[in-house]
């Protein structure tokens, strides 16, 4: 049987996007999400998600501060100028980790706005940190590192750091992806309510046949704290 995370990002960014999170993990497919632990919609998405204890949650990492970002495409770009010292990003990760466990949730994934801890630099910084603070999963996409001659080394960081990634990503939703071949596989998406995009997943997450059909390809809905339970 294969199984399938599907994550929804930015929960406690605002409460609107909080409403949709929780709307997808109760009446659709959404079956785990990554907190803000700064964000405006923050303090609503953790009462949210203790009323929740299905949901699957983990850490949205916020490094935007230290990146030009390209909000078109959802991707940092390159470093600040002055380039920061990567001292201050490793605290930086920390930071919000120490946080986000004072808020007495439990933490089974680490991902990051935009993608940042996927700069090649960062990487060993979250698995580092998830080691640390004994968090079993962390994302990783191959598509989406900033530099693709360094996937090689990024996976030698996973192997070192006895992190388990999902074996396969799928960006987001189109019709036919959760038939792709993988065992274990995480899909992003971003539900929610007051944008147009966030508005068109939440409705993707919520299709009525959905499950059904998860169910009748023998696709198990998972948090990723099961996936690795069941390995």
């Amino acid at each position: 049987m294969k199984k399938l995370v599907v994550n929804a990002d930015d929960f406690g960014y605002r409460e609107g996007i909080n409403k949709g999170i929780i709307y997808a993990h109760q009446s659709g497919v959404v079956s785990s999400a990554s907190l803000f632990v700064q964000r405006e919609g923050t303090d609503d998405a953790v009462r949210l998600a203790k009323e929740n204890q299905a949901l699957g949650l983990g850490i949205h990492i916020d490094l935007d501060q230290f990146f030009e970002v390209d909000h078109h495409i959802g991707m940092i770009l390159d470093w600040i100028s002055p380039r920061p010292d990567i001292a201050n990003v490793r605290g930086e990760i920390r930071r919000q980790l120490e946080k986000y466990f004072s808020l007495g949730l439990s933490c089974d994934h680490i991902d990051s706005h935009h993608h940042s801890h996927l700069h090649p630099d960062i990487f060993p910084l979250a698995c580092e940190a998830a080691r640390d603070f004994k968090i079993p999963v962390v994302r990783f996409a191959e598509k989406i590192v900033l530099d693709p001659s360094r996937v090689a080394e990024m996976k030698g960081i996973i192997k070192d750091y006895s992190i388990t990634t999902p074996d396969h990503f799928i960006e987001g939703w189109y019709w036919g992806n959760i038939d792709e071949h993988y065992q274990l596989a995480e899909l992003m998406t971003h539900p929610g309510y007051g944008e147009l995009w966030r508005e068109a997943e939440l409705a993707h997450c919520c299709q009525p046949t959905l499950r059904q059909y998860l169910i009748d390809q023998k696709i198990d809905l998972l948090r990723f704290s099961d996936a690795v339970a069941s390995r």
